[in-house]
Formats: structure tokens, sequence, C-alpha cells
């Protein structure tokens, strides 16, 4: 039986428009996408490609800072409710709360652009590059409720000698999201002790 995923996106969702140019929805289907973006660009592509099982915040009453994240973490409690959801991909900027993380502990899973616990909160790759590191990259991690510092799952990296832009880098979010879903559904993955453990034992 297919586990049942969700995803939060901002911004212009562009990973989940790259994962789903390369990939079909029907090998890899979702229950809902929670878009918090307020691009009218973005919503209407968002529904035009993936139809009713988008859900769009309207910010009416103009929240921001904490109230605005309380508020996206409660409609996303529902939503994992409401649709039965296993597992929510995270490619969303807003924080998430305790009302939504610690109810579904270790069931959600953030990609972030750099190499934690390395350059861990906003603007991830701008930090790196300010750095003197030769190798940046993305950590897919399960997220508790600190910044960043969840379990991780997956990282991948590309050397700063190969870095031409930022997508050199987010790029390499969709191979992640793909290996990670297969594992999930495979239930290959599990964490013990705060760290996660994949099953890389191929069944006879």
């Amino acid at each position: 039986m297919k586990k049942r995923m969700g995803f939060y996106v901002s911004g212009s969702a562009s990973r989940i428009f790259s994962f789903y140019q390369k990939y079909s929805v029907s090998d890899y289907p979702f229950v809902f996408i929670f878009y918090d973006g307020e691009n009218d660009q973005v919503e209407q592509r968002l529904i035009e490609t993936f139809g009713n099982k988008v859900f769009i915040f309207k910010n009416a009453e103009k929240l921001t800072g904490k109230k605005l994240s309380d508020s996206i973490s409660k409609i996303l409690y529902n939503k994992f409710i409401e649709f039965k959801a296993d597992y929510l991909f995270v490619f969303g900027d807003k924080i998430l709360k305790p009302i939504l993380v610690d109810n579904f502990k270790n069931r959600i899973i953030n990609f972030h652009p750099s190499i934690l616990p390395a350059f861990p909160g906003l603007n991830a790759i701008d930090q790196a590059l300010m750095s003197s590191v030769q190798i940046l990259g993305n950590t897919a991690h399960f997220i508790d409720n600190d910044i960043d510092t969840g379990p991780i799952i997956m990282q991948s990296v590309i050397s700063r000698r190969a870095y031409k832009n930022y997508e050199d880098v987010l790029g390499l979010q969709i191979p992640m999201l793909k290996k990670i879903w297969l594992l999930l559904e495979e239930d290959k993955i599990t964490v013990e002790n705060n760290k996660v453990v994949i099953d890389t034992k191929e069944e006879e």
C-alpha cells in the first residue's frame, strides 16, 4: 500500500514543479499540496498542474512572524489528519510549530540547501559562499523544534569549483526526494536514538 505523502511549499514552488516535470504523479502520488507563497502566478500554475489537491493559504489577516507560523502549522496539522498523511515534504520557508512537529514526529522532512550542521537557517547558500568551504550541497532531515537540527536522512554535495548558480545546489534536491520517497515506501528509514538508520539490505 502506497504511503500518503503531502507537500508544503512556498515562494516559486520550483522544487515541486521540477520534480513532477521529471517524474509522473501516477508514480509518485500525493494527497495534498499546501502553498503559502501569495504569488498569484504560482497559485494559478499549481492549480492548473495539480488541480483540487492544491490548497492555497490566503493571509487575509496579514499575519507575520510567530502568528503566521502558528497559523500555517495549525492548517498543516489539520491537513495531516484530514488526508491521513504518512509524511510531509517541506519546501516551505516558515518555521513549523510544536502543534505540528510534536504530533507528527519523524514524519515531516525538510530539504535545506547546506551541509548541516553548517549554515542552518536563512540564506544558507550565500552563507556557504561567503565562507571558505569547498563543498556546497543539501541536507534532508526530519524537522524538530529547533532550526535545522533534526535527524539527518541524506545529503548531496557539489564542489565549490563546479558551482555556477543556486540551481546547481537546489537541483540536487530532486533526486534526493525520489530516493527518500522510495525508501519511505519500503519502510527502510527509521530513527533510533535521534539518528536516522537506513536499511540497505536487499530482500532475498
